[in-house]
């Protein structure tokens, strides 16, 4: 870090003094700036005394490669004075790395922590039987709520809309029922529980994947540290442990594929090789084509469901329904199957999507946080004669 200072009118003991705290401050502040290159940080240190009065004024300056921070303080002491403004300029040097490294959009313990638990006990036996009632409502839409968040999950990381591993199956659908609680009494009424569940399903990816696509990746090392030293290539037995300890649960465009009982092993292939390319094909469909198609083709919902789904015009969703069959019927002939067996693939997507069931342990996990009898002594407090008169 190029360091620049210039006094103006002190007196002998400012100038003595200030080029000591002005080396020690700067030497703390550089500890800061280690991965920016030395010749690209300038900071200019201007320490001003007006003639014949005793106020005095500093000024610092630190020009980065990604902007500029000034602080100023003035007083009649020169340590204080320079070493509050030095104390500012930290601060907002700190605030200046933060942005470059987007904190804001990735680190949130607290919303991290919430979706984690899933929720808090109640506080009271109105919010218990208020939780309750969002459960029965929702209880039978668990299943397929997992499998839209799984299939959509799937194809955004297929298609590398959003890095892969970033967002989680169950993490998606945390969010989505916190979503719906905080908001299930101002659900509209034209359309089902399960169509209102799906449009916030919808709008919780989309929400999460854009935030997913702002935020810098896990292993970025911060700005303020010395960076490691190259890992070497992988060894032989650095890659067959890779291999042996591959994690089980990876979202693949396989695992979209019905596995279908009672055919032949041609025939049976000849269909899961359709079944997939008509999957890719979806990957590759803008995220809107995609939900029109997955509501009318697989949900087998009416166009003015699916308009009321995604919150667009009836028209609408006919003209994107038209495009994306018309698209995917390209996309499936230029993978090399017949075109007399794309209408046959297309009309057969609900039987070639696999319908999973959600994982009991989750589905217990948002019965235990949404029952009312859920123990804790929070939910009878208010209850009790000690809390009468209150």
């Amino acid at each position: 870090m190029n360091v620049t200072t210039a006094f103006r009118n002190l007196d002998s003991h400012g100038r003595h003094r200030g080029p000591e705290v002005i080396r020690h401050e700067a030497a703390l502040l550089e500890k800061r700036l280690a991965r920016f290159r030395p010749d690209l940080v300038r900071l200019e240190v201007t320490v001003s005394q007006t003639r014949g009065k005793t106020r005095i004024r500093a000024d610092l300056r630190l020009a980065l490669p990604s902007g500029v921070l000034a602080a100023r303080h003035e007083g009649f002491e020169i340590e204080p004075v320079l070493r509050k403004p030095f104390a500012a300029l930290t601060r907002r040097l700190d605030r200046h790395l933060s942005k470059l490294r987007r904190e804001p959009e990735w680190k949130r313990p607290a919303r991290r922590a919430r979706i984690g638990g899933l929720l808090p006990p109640a506080r009271d036996r109105a919010e218990a039987d208020r939780r309750a009632l969002y459960f029965d409502l929702i209880e039978d839409h668990l299943d397929h709520l997992y499998n839209t968040v799984r299939r959509e999950l799937t194809y955004l990381e297929a298609s590398d809309a959003v890095p892969a591993g970033r967002l989680s199956v169950r993490g998606l659908v945390d969010a989505t029922i916190l979503s719906g609680l905080d908001r299930f009494e101002e659900r509209p009424t034209e359309f089902s529980v399960g169509d209102w569940l799906t449009r916030l399903t919808y709008r919780t990816i989309e929400a999460e994947a854009r935030a997913a696509r702002r935020a810098i990746p896990d292993d970025v090392t911060p700005l303020d540290e010395v960076p490691d030293e190259p890992i070497g290539d992988p060894t032989a037995a650095d890659q067959e442990m890779f291999d042996f300890y591959q994690p089980d649960d990876l979202l693949l465009l396989e695992d979209l594929v019905a596995d279908e009982d009672g055919e032949e092993a041609e025939t049976w292939m000849a269909r899961r090789e359709a079944a997939l390319a008509l999957h890719r094909a979806l990957a590759d469909l803008p995220a809107l084509w995609r939900k029109v198609v997955q509501q009318i083709h697989i949900e087998d919902e009416t166009s003015e469901q699916t308009a009321a789904v995604l919150d667009i015009s009836a028209e609408e969703v006919a003209r994107i329904d038209e495009a994306a069959r018309a698209f995917l019927h390209q996309r499936l002939v230029e993978a090399g199957h017949a075109p007399d067996s794309v209408a046959a693939t297309l009309a057969d997507a609900p039987a070639h999507t696999a319908q999973i069931p959600q994982p009991l342990e989750d589905r217990d996990r948002i019965a235990a946080a949404l029952a009312a009898d859920r123990d804790g002594p929070s939910h009878d407090a208010p209850n009790t004669p000690a809390h009468a008169g209150h």
